[in-house]
């Protein structure tokens, strides 16, 4: 059996479709059930922070997948990330899971502070000492961050973003990704390896090119602006994040401007198949 930590995410939600539909088996780990949208799904209910709660979520579980938190609120997104790895670990132990699947991001084999980025790099390093199969899958940005700001593209035209207007990075369909996702658990359990897959799009987009999609789909004019720096945090706490979440998405977004945010195995990426004007059409047609 096979348990799905954020099964209500964007991720999350798109894996289990595609493990229902491959016929695999497949159990929600949920805080909140009320926010399962498909009521015929398997589900259990653990906050992560309750240990006990955790490991008896993963009683006869065979693969876990696994992701850091996301929780704007937080006021030690780090603290919290480091607490849930733990109790992920203990859960993995006491039930002998033989594999997990942890999803990281690209970038993660960095050092330094790099905020979300880090996280990811928490979870890949907790298990190392485990004899079990490791599977790490580091994604590239995710295409779905832009859905946020369609609303005050219809209003205004105008997209704003943190990243200089002209800086390419890699970008991919959450969608994709879910697919090679459930993909991958659907293979036989295989005794203490490791494996890293790196993912990106097919192609480096920049803030000029979504905003040239956005234009498309939206039958007008959109203009990129690039807020500055001096401007993140002020611009991150108007919108709900605390002091600690803020401080720590603007460590990764600054990582994304450095660079850090490439494969460690360049020869070896895995390439995507949706473009984001496929993606934001699909999206926004629904």
């Amino acid at each position: 059996m096979n348990i799905i930590v954020g099964a209500t995410g964007q991720v999350g939600s798109h894996l289990i479709k595609r493990l229902s539909e491959k016929g695999i088996p497949a159990i929600a780990l949920v805080r909140n059930p009320q926010k399962i949208k498909n009521l015929k799904l398997k589900f259990r209910q653990a906050d992560l922070f309750n240990t006990e709660q955790v490991i008896k979520s993963f009683e006869g579980i065979s693969t876990a997948f696994l992701l850091t938190p996301e929780n704007p609120s937080s006021n030690d997104i780090i603290g919290d990330t480091k607490q849930i790895i733990e109790n992920y670990k203990k859960a993995v132990k006491a039930n002998g899971v033989k594999r997990i699947v942890c999803l990281s991001c690209v970038g993660a084999h960095n050092e330094g502070e790099t905020g979300n980025i880090l996280m990811s790099r928490y979870l890949e390093q907790s298990f190392h000492n485990l004899d079990i199969e490791k599977i790490i899958v580091r994604p590239s940005y995710y295409f779905s961050n832009w859905l946020g700001y369609f609303d005050t593209i219809q209003q205004y035209g105008v997209l704003p973003t943190f990243f200089p207007e002209n800086l390419k990075i890699a970008m991919h369909s959450p969608i994709d990704l879910a697919e090679f996702l459930a993909d991958t658990i659907a293979k036989p359990v295989q005794d203490k390896t490791t494996k890293i897959y790196e993912l990106v799009g097919q192609e480096k987009y920049c803030s000029l090119d979504i905003a040239k999609a956005f234009s498309i789909l939206a039958g007008k004019d959109v203009f990129v602006q690039s807020i500055s720096n001096d401007k993140w945090k002020e611009t991150l706490l108007s919108v709900g994040f605390t002091d600690n979440t803020a401080d720590n998405l603007i460590d990764m977004t600054q990582a994304v401007i450095d660079g850090l945010t490439v494969p460690e195995f360049p020869n070896e990426t895995i390439i995507l198949k949706t473009t984001i004007s496929e993606y934001l059409k699909q999206q926004l047609e629904k």
